[in-house]
């Protein structure tokens, strides 16, 4: 994984022409090669030696200058943004190729929405009000009726990251939204994450990172339930304020799982009922049966049960 993006750094161009757009570039590779060197720093491996390199390949990304945050939250998904400058690589849609219906994010009271991804109420609720808590998830319908008060689908927020389109398409069951894989939001996370980590502590560098996501979260307003982070936090509580800006901001962004798995979070941050049936053998699936039944050399993972011989 290493050499291949370390390749695509080397040889994908630093920008694509427009009539290229969607492809990734430099700073794609860039990017989920900071991931690759910040995932070997954290568990399983635990190469604290990664974190420099993660660090350093996450700088690249914001020296380059080519990307940068879109200054309003509320912009951030907007069809008119699919291209840039935040987003660095996504799934393309178009009027010719559409995105997955939109009735997958929507609740049932919107276009008959089938609500198949959602937010956990729990999760939802401990979501600090701000304006971007209102631009990534459906707190009301169209008619403005909250999802408390919801009888057609679960109530509970959903997302509405992916539901930019307009509303003529979202009730025609499509949509041209991009779906981002990779935004310059998640860099600016990593840098300070692994910049915190390399350094033991936070430096103004990585404290400024984060906070230009924090800022436009808020608004650019002082908010109690989101504050501004500083240098005069501890390495660890830097470094877990890092990582709830991650749940917060990459939500639904495929990224959490991996996050609480790197980070050995899982059991902490589960929902409560469940926490009581978690350990250390939750952060492995099992191997399938039939696998161990096929192949005597292999061994089952912690927790699991090894099936007896074929034939046994």
């Amino acid at each position: 994984i290493e050499a291949d993006l370390l390749f695509a750094t080397q040889h994908l161009p630093e920008t694509w022409s427009e009539d290229k757009q969607g492809r990734p570039a430099a700073g794609a590779a860039k990017t989920l090669l900071a991931k690759v060197y910040i995932t070997m720093a954290t568990a399983p491996l635990n190469n604290a030696t990664y974190y420099t390199k993660a660090r350093d390949m996450a700088a690249d990304v914001m020296d380059d200058g080519i990307y940068s945050l879109v200054t309003d939250v509320d912009e951030v998904f907007a069809l008119e943004n699919a291209y840039g400058p935040e987003v660095m690589w996504s799934f393309n849609a178009s009027e010719d190729d559409n995105s997955t219906p939109p009735q997958i994010w929507l609740p049932g009271e919107m276009a008959d929405g089938w609500g198949d991804f959602k937010a956990d109420r729990i999760w939802g609720e401990a979501f600090p009000a701000q304006p971007r808590k209102d631009a990534y998830l459906v707190l009301e319908d169209w008619d403005g009726v909250p999802y408390t008060d919801w009888t057609n689908s679960t109530t509970t927020p959903h997302v509405r990251k992916f539901l930019y389109d307009t509303r003529e398409n979202q009730e025609r069951y499509r949509s041209v939204q991009n779906v981002p894989l990779i935004r310059f939001a998640d860099a600016l996370l990593l840098f300070a994450e692994a910049d915190n980590m390399a350094n033991g502590g936070p430096t103004q560098a990585a404290v400024d990172a984060v906070n230009q996501i924090i800022d436009r979260a808020n608004g650019y307003v002082a908010n109690a339930a989101d504050p501004l982070l500083s240098t005069a936090m501890s390495q660890e509580e830097f470094d877990a304020a890092v990582i709830h800006q991650r749940d917060l901001e990459l939500c639904f962004e495929f990224d959490r799982w991996y996050d609480l798995i790197r980070k050995r979070m899982l059991c902490e941050e589960t929902i409560p009922a469940y926490q009581p049936n978690c350990d250390e053998n939750d952060y492995l699936w099992p191997i399938p049966q039939t696998d161990l039944r096929l192949n005597p050399k292999l061994t089952q993972n912690p927790g699991y049960t090894t099936p007896p011989p074929a034939g046994g």
